[in-house]
């Protein structure tokens, strides 16, 4: 019993084909924008946790007292179209973001944080806030005595 060939269906292969690809070619975008979006909530997500590293850091330190230090590595870089354009640590000791971490977002959101119960007065050691704009990099927190107030110095190293 040998293979019975079908002219037809010899015939309708290139349209099948060309079909199969163009349905593949219309999924590639939708699945490319999903990408994207995982990608995107994947930063969001490990960024909110450095940051609360970074407060719960501060917190600690502060009730240690001074002398007392930490470093904490930082990488807050992404490989989706959500990006961090700064971070910004602190203010001025008595001014009102001294417990406060902002990363600024491409689309012009913002991830903030306090360190409130305790609170952690954080500052650069000029005295005002630390702004950073590097994907990547190391935060030197130094727990010391301003005044009657602990203040949290950082600054990257």
């Amino acid at each position: 019993m040998g293979i019975s060939s079908d002219d037809d269906a010899l015939e309708s292969l290139p349209l099948r084909l060309l079909i199969v690809a163009a349905v593949a070619a219309m999924s590639i975008v939708p699945a490319a924008e999903a990408l994207d979006t995982l990608q995107d909530r994947d930063f969001v997500s490990r960024a909110g946790l450095t940051m609360d590293e970074i407060i719960h850091t501060a917190q600690m330190l502060s009730m240690q007292g001074p002398g007392a230090s930490r470093t904490v590595e930082v990488d807050i870089s992404s490989e989706g179209s959500l990006k961090a354009l700064r971070l910004v640590v602190g203010d001025d000791p008595d001014g009102a973001y001294a417990n406060a971490l902002v990363l600024e977002l491409s689309s012009g959101g913002r991830i903030i944080r306090m360190a409130q119960d305790p609170a952690a007065r954080m500052a650069s050691p000029s005295g005002d806030s630390l702004e950073v704009t590097s994907e990547r990099f190391s935060l030197r927190m130094e727990a010391h005595l301003s005044g009657d107030h602990c203040i949290v110095s950082v600054e990257v190293v």
